[in-house]
């Protein structure tokens, strides 16, 4: 069995399993590209639905929908793929706004049954890329594996638990990090903040109000199992 198929068995797994993000997460190390994404794409926007950004900036504008215009999801055609190596020397980027800044990208279309396309699944980086392969092949087959049922709001909310439960796991370590009180929620904020915020954003009120309670709790218990310290 080779690299890819042992990537391949790995991504089908975590589908299977539910694990959506951990699968872009093999994929974006297997790539070596910044950015892997699923967006969905609407009449005006493409929403963000997971991204994985392997530098881990909490802040970074392409978690927010992009209208399609502003994108390179929307010239992606139906039973194919859009590989762009340097957007800055891409003719069919010429005009594009966004060419100096997202400089390599590929994705592959989301599939309805139908064969109407409701997605793309992207990567992308801010420095140039050469082409490969095994990447496109992978993602091609990941793609296939992505019905749209499974982009669903039941799978964001559960994804956004599991994230808020990694949040919880880290408790220690952010308190241990800090100094006081007020450097503790400088540092809870750079994880808590994003997944608040994604809540607020992507999920029905009553369930971004459960979140943010859920946050809300972890930060009470740190503050109250480091009282000592962090006064």
């Amino acid at each position: 069995m080779d690299d890819n198929e042992i990537y391949m068995d790995q991504l089908r797994h975590l589908v299977l399993a539910g694990h959506l993000r951990g699968a872009l997460e093999l994929l974006n190390i297997q790539s070596g590209f910044r950015f892997t994404a699923i967006y969905r794409l609407g009449e005006t926007h493409a929403e963000n639905f997971i991204l994985v950004d392997r530098d881990n900036e909490p802040a970074t504008p392409f978690t927010a929908d992009i209208p399609l215009d502003e994108t390179y999801c929307h010239m992606v055609e139906c039973l194919s793929a859009l590989v762009i190596e340097d957007a800055s020397n891409d003719q069919r980027l010429s005009t594009h706004k966004y060419r100096d800044v997202v400089r390599s990208y590929c994705s592959v279309p989301l599939l309805e049954g139908d064969g109407s396309i409701y997605g793309t699944l992207c990567q992308f980086d801010t420095e140039p890329r050469a082409s490969c392969q095994e990447t496109l092949h992978l993602m091609q087959e990941l793609g296939s594996l992505l019905q749209s049922e499974a982009i669903s709001t039941s799978y964001r909310r559960a994804d956004i638990d599991q994230r808020v439960d990694r949040l919880s796991d880290m408790k220690a370590l952010i308190s241990d990090a800090s100094l006081d009180a007020s450097s503790a929620r400088a540092n809870f904020d750079i994880y808590a903040a994003p997944l608040l915020a994604e809540a607020q954003q992507r999920l029905p009120m009553h369930e971004a109000l459960e979140i943010e309670a859920r946050i809300s709790a972890i930060w009470h218990t740190l503050l109250l199992s480091r009282q000592p310290v962090l006064d």
